[in-house]
């Protein structure tokens, strides 16, 4: 509620904001008919629009009333309906005058009139209103609530309230900007501050809304001891250990909400709730509780994906989130790729189990393990091995995250240089930032990533070389309601080795197909030798250009373009080298990401590459 204090005195309460009605039907049901003409002098579209959907007479014209009692009961409820959407523009002038066959429904005798009028015909209901002038806001105060005064000294940016002097006086900018205040108080350590009450005054001589809003700050408090509530199957000590509160820590929102992402990130909650003590301590902190409602600790899953070029891949997966109970997840899962479009015997696999311990030694230290087992058989080569990992994942922020560790694989791989074996151990170290605003639908920000891998013989690798590779995706909404976004994405990578013939073939750089280089074979944009054989190269380079733009609420259509290739130099070739290709998606958005149709084409076709190639998977491209 908005309360309206006038210059001469008069008070008048507001809801918020006038309530959306449906629009009105030509004829009533039953009842007693009337017709209802809305006429907003000197009024724009949008606040004639506003008006009208806020009058109850247009929108239960169907429902017509039982008699003239009730007709006019309707008609008068209407005028603070209005008034309220007149307040939320800032109209706080405005005459309203509502009539029933000619007489203002507030008086006794529109109940007669209207019985009189019902016996000619529909009963004429008219609504008359002056805007006047819309109001600007004024001088915008702060004070004390217990004194009236100045309140004690608080670094709250005036500009941050949403209101400024001189601008038009919205009812909605004032109750929104009393939440940023108390926003703003409890980011600086009061989590109890409030505005009990404010002021505002619409002074008619000068057209302006003068604002008081009162402030109530109550103690300031830190961040006190961690209590844990719902946990049964995770440790509660080991909860409390990694949401991280460092005590003497100041309150504010922004730590609640970090609490809140610590404890999701973990994977084994339902819901997570974050509750402040009802007092703070004789020592000045704030008790926290977190409220917790465990998951199914153990998960199965099955996966496919289609492409026209590489044939379907069906998936399986089963883990456990809480392993030993403290959070530790285990995931076993397996993979068969090229599936009906190719013979048995050129089938690829892999058999992965993945294990992960948060808080290995900080609570954003956590320690990755996998193990593995594969076939690969693309077009450039035919490779067998086992092999795994081992790594410390270090998140130094919410978006930043960097990881170090080991490696260790052994294979066979036949290609077009002949069959050789291989024992690589390297030492991969990367870094990764997200700033966007969901995993498998972006609409804004940025990822970046970065690796560096060297295999150094006196580890025991079979081949000295270092392999150095990134990308870049951007994302950016062109419209308010996120229903275009423009998509971008720029990957690089090179290898500081032998030549490419002593390189392992799954360690070159291979470009084309989905995710890479659509329109062309998986692989297809990559160095071959004079009998077409695919060998890869020692450096790629790759760009994609996407336009997604919602039809509606589920499906969206996705015009792209892609660019790239892989090259036999350790630098990109940016010359005849490249290929290009364009298409078109469609897109079928679900709760859990949308689903993927690519068409694509290649628009410097060769003598190996398809006229035309489809993709079908769950989530954007990049």
């Amino acid at each position: 509620m908005l309360e309206l204090t006038s210059d001469d005195g008069a008070r008048a309460q507001t809801p918020e904001s006038p309530p959306d009605a449906p629009s009105a039907t030509a004829r009533p049901a039953a009842g007693i008919a009337y017709t209802v003409t809305i006429d907003v002098a000197g009024g724009e579209e949008p606040l004639t629009r506003d008006i009208e959907n806020a009058s109850n007479l247009r929108a239960l014209s169907a429902e017509a009333p039982a008699g003239p009692v009730g007709l006019v009961r309707r008609a008068a409820a209407d005028i603070p309906r209005f008034q309220a959407a007149l307040f939320a523009e800032g109209y706080y002038g405005a005459l309203i005058d509502v009539r029933i066959a000619g007489v203002p429904a507030t008086e006794p005798r529109a109940i007669d009139a209207a019985a009189a009028a019902a016996l000619r015909g529909p009963v004429p209901v008219t609504v008359r209103i002056e805007p006047g002038r819309q109001f600007v806001f004024g001088p915008i105060v702060l004070a004390d609530a217990a004194t009236g005064r100045p309140p004690p000294p608080l670094p709250i940016d005036p500009a941050t309230l949403g209101i400024r002097t001189g601008e038009p006086a919205r009812a909605r900018l004032v109750l929104e900007a009393e939440t940023r205040l108390v926003d703003a108080m409890q980011d600086l350590g009061y989590p109890f501050a409030a505005v009990p009450r404010r002021e505002a005054i619409a002074d008619h001589a000068t057209g302006t809304l003068d604002l008081t809003f009162y402030l109530a700050p109550g103690r300031y408090a830190v961040m006190g001891p961690v209590a844990v509530r719902g946990a049964s199957e995770v440790d509660a000590e080991f909860i409390a250990r990694q949401a991280g509160v460092v005590p003497g820590t100041p309150y504010s929102r922004a730590e609640i909400a970090r609490i809140r992402d610590e404890m999701n990130r973990l994977g084994v909650f339902q819901s997570v709730r974050i509750v402040e003590g009802e007092e703070i301590g004789p020592d000045g902190q704030i008790p926290i509780i977190i409220e917790v409602e465990e998951r199914k600790m153990r998960f199965v899953g099955l996966g496919a994906a289609y492409s026209s070029t590489e044939g379907s891949t069906v998936s399986g997966y089963w883990g456990h989130r809480n392993l030993f109970g403290r959070a530790e997840s285990l995931r076993i899962e397996g993979e068969v790729s090229r599936l009906f479009s190719n013979s048995v015997t050129d089938l690829q696999y892999i058999a992965k189990a993945t294990f992960e311990k948060p808080g290995v030694y900080r609570n954003n230290d956590d320690l990755l393990v996998e193990a593995r087992a594969f076939r690969q058989v693309p077009e450039a080569y035919e490779s067998r091995g086992f092999g795994g990992n081992v790594a410390w994942r270090r998140r130094f922020t919410d978006r930043l995250e960097g990881r170090i560790g080991a490696e260790a694989e052994r294979s066979r791989i036949t290609d077009a240089f002949g069959t050789r074996d291989y024992t690589l151990v390297g030492i991969p170290i990367s870094l990764s930032y997200d700033s966007t605003d969901s995993k498998l639908d972006p609409t804004e920000g940025f990822r970046a990533t970065g690796q560096i891998e060297p295999f150094p013989e006196f580890l025991g690798s079979t081949v000295g070389m270092t392999i150095v590779k990134g990308a870049v995706s951007a994302y950016h909404a062109i419209d308010d309601a996120k229903r275009f976004i423009v998509a971008g994405r720029v990957a690089a990578g090179t290898i500081d080795g032998p030549n490419v013939a002593i390189i392992p073939a799954d360690r070159r750089f291979y470009a084309g197909g989905g995710g890479s280089i659509r329109g062309y074979a998986y692989q297809g944009v990559s160095p071959r030798l004079p009998n077409g054989q695919i060998i890869g190269g020692k450096s790629l380079f790759e760009a994609s250009l996407e336009m997604r733009m919602k039809v509606t609420d589920t499906i969206g259509i996705v015009p792209f373009l892609d660019m790239g290739g892989a090259f036999a130099s350790s630098t990109p070739d940016f010359g005849s080298d490249m290929k290009f290709s364009a298409g078109l998606g469609l897109r079928y958005y679900t709760a859990i990401g949308p689903l993927r149709l690519d068409v694509a084409v290649p628009l410097e076709k060769g003598p190996y590459d398809p006229s035309l190639a489809v993709y079908v998977g769950l989530g954007q491209s990049f």
